[in-house]
């Protein structure tokens, strides 16, 4: 797949060299369609190796094998849930090699050597297993506890804890991965704080993250609630952005948090998982003579629970993605009002998608199926038609 995208894009593999736009966005392109090559090949797994796992019987074989200890049943059930998770990370783990270390590498966008990919994709596995091993467990306790009500316990403990994740994750994971620092530059830091005054949007600090070690894409956020909340900004972004296309990038971020975009987009996944988990409850037991198995509860079955779960989150995502792309084209517009810099903003997107190997215009379908933003090419197209009298607030 490698030299199917070199030889496509026909371009050098060595990012070192500098490419003109028109072979940048060639090589892009190629990136982009082996990663939804990826992509396709990463859902068929996710659905298909949890039921290959119950169909063929291992997941009984391990749930009896543990039935056999003198383990107390949360103790053996946790045990199972953790196991089942390893392996199928373990199964996906060439998969995640070749597109998240081999072919960023390819291209010129990883920074990181092999031990340094593998202890992020270690952590990441430990935290993915962690959290799924709990909601797991949670399902089967909420099951086994509430009867026909299982689904609106299950339903609050996941929306509980999914907006707790998103007040504590710029605290606890975001430091596993990246060290964040005050940025040095003066100049910087106040442009970015006035920027912060005028968008309406006070910050406690303004932060640096450490993409270079690992990447050389760039990026910006707003972290944190309240007193805490601070803008953090990619070190590749700012060694390879000018002051002004910075500031687009920030306003942008900031339009985010002036709309309330992380709570409204959280409730709207909160309401796809309790449509989803009404769902289950409604057809659950319509569906379990297909499945093979007696009960929505039994354990050894949790591998068709963990496929029937993926399939909701593919049939849902479009919707979702909707959602995502209409909030940032909004935060987009209040870039262009607050900074009233719109060649700027149109430079910043195209800059982006240099810089990230990006493309400008993916194809419809990708766009409309997978995409959580805009196309570049829109972006950079709604710059250079603004007008601010007719910008959204």
């Amino acid at each position: 797949m490698v030299a199917a995208i070199a030889s496509s894009a026909e371009v050098p593999l060595d990012m070192n060299s500098v490419l003109d736009p028109p072979d940048r966005q060639a090589l892009a392109r190629a990136y982009g369609a082996a990663r939804r090559r990826l992509y396709l090949a990463n859902l068929a797994l996710s659905l298909l190796v949890p039921l290959a796992g119950y169909w063929s019987g291992a997941s009984e074989g391990a749930w009896y094998a543990l039935a056999a200890t003198e383990w107390p049943l949360a103790i053996r059930a946790m045990l199972f849930l953790g196991l089942l998770h390893v392996a199928i990370s373990l199964v996906d783990l060439p998969l995640a090699w070749y597109g998240g270390h081999v072919l960023p590498q390819a291209v010129g966008q990883s920074r990181q050597s092999f031990p340094g990919w593998l202890a992020d994709w270690t952590k990441s596995m430990a935290l993915g297993v962690l959290f799924a091993v709990l909601a797991a467990g949670w399902f089967y306790w909420s099951f086994a506890q509430w009867g026909e009500r299982w689904w609106v316990v299950v339903a609050s403990g996941y929306s509980l804890a999914g907006v707790s994740l998103t007040f504590i994750a710029p605290y606890v994971i975001v430091p596993l991965f990246f060290r964040m620092r005050p940025v040095d530059d003066a100049n910087v830091r106040q442009r970015i704080e006035a920027l912060s005054e005028r968008a309406g949007a006070r910050v406690r600090e303004v932060c640096t993250l450490d993409f270079s070690r690992r990447t050389a894409d760039g990026n910006a956020a707003v972290l944190g609630i309240g007193r805490s909340r601070r803008v953090v900004v990619s070190d590749t972004l700012l060694a390879s952005f000018p002051a002004d296309e910075v500031d687009a990038v920030v306003a942008h971020e900031l339009g985010h948090h002036v709309h309330r975009d992380v709570p409204r987009l959280l409730l709207v996944h909160l309401l796809s998982l309790w449509v989803g988990l009404a769902l289950a409850a409604w057809g659950g037991p319509r569906l379990l003579p297909v499945l093979s198995q007696p009960t929505l509860g039994y354990v050894p079955a949790y591998p068709q629970v963990l496929a029937l779960a993926g399939l909701w989150s593919v049939l849902s995502a479009p919707l979702l993605n909707v959602v995502s792309r209409r909030a940032e084209a909004r935060a987009d517009q209040f870039a262009l009002r607050v900074t009233g810099q719109p060649r700027a903003f149109a430079s910043a997107m195209r800059r982006l998608g240099q810089q990230n190997l990006a493309e400008m215009q993916p194809p419809r379908w990708a766009e409309l199926l997978l995409g959580t933003h805009p196309s570049l090419a829109s972006r950079v197209r709604a710059a250079e038609t603004f007008e601010p009298g007719r910008a959204t607030p």
